[in-house]
């Protein structure tokens, strides 16, 4: 929930494609609906406020019309019954499930509180739609092995990969994206580096 709907999805690593294995994707839908439905949109000033307001107009349009699109590609929606203040941009906590790789909302950068889900079978299948989007900036691993952690953190086409956790930072480690979430790192040695150049 925090991976995507912090900051109303306004967020550069924000989570908003969810891969479930297939043998749990039903229940885990499930247990998000529930808590969609629990969440509350509203002034972003006030401290029990989950969902806050889009940026600008301009924003809430492009939200809007991906939805749209979502929902005209024949992906399944969900929206909690909430009621949105009359004054600002707003726009309720969404979910998608039956999304294709194909779609727009599975490909394009919503930067709103979007999530669109799908599913997996093999951890190898998992890998090749992860890594099919042109965005690398970050991924969550949730699982119980520590090795398959490992084992997916080295195949992740993103600059960090986060394990049973999501938008943690360590300063240590170095921070940056693949493909057009952008080149080279900031933080951890990785960062200096660049500043380094021709120093001995």
């Amino acid at each position: 929930i925090n991976g995507i709907f912090f900051n109303q999805g306004h967020v550069c690593c924000a989570g908003s494609r969810l891969l479930v294995q297939e043998s749990i994707a039903d229940h885990s839908v499930d247990k998000l609906k529930r808590r969609l439905d629990t969440l509350r949109v509203g002034d972003p000033l006030d401290k029990n406020t989950d969902v806050g307001a889009i940026n600008s107009e301009a924003q809430l349009d492009k939200i809007t019309e991906l939805v749209d699109v979502g929902i005209e590609e024949g992906a399944g929606i969900y929206q909690p019954e909430c009621e949105l203040p009359d004054r600002g941009y707003f726009f309720k906590p969404t979910l998608f499930t039956g999304v294709s790789q194909s779609h727009r909302i599975a490909q394009e950068e919503i930067f709103g509180p979007v999530l669109s889900i799908m599913s997996f079978r093999t951890p190898a299948e998992a890998i090749e739609k992860a890594n099919n989007t042109p965005y690398g900036l970050s991924a969550g691993v949730w699982t119980s092995k520590g090795s398959r952690i490992l084992w997916m953190a080295d195949r992740l086409k993103a600059g960090v990969v986060w394990a049973n956790t999501y938008n943690k930072f360590d300063p240590a480690s170095p921070f940056g994206g693949y493909q057009e979430s952008g080149f080279g790192r900031e933080g951890g040695k990785h960062g200096l580096l660049p500043y380094l150049s021709g120093v001995r």
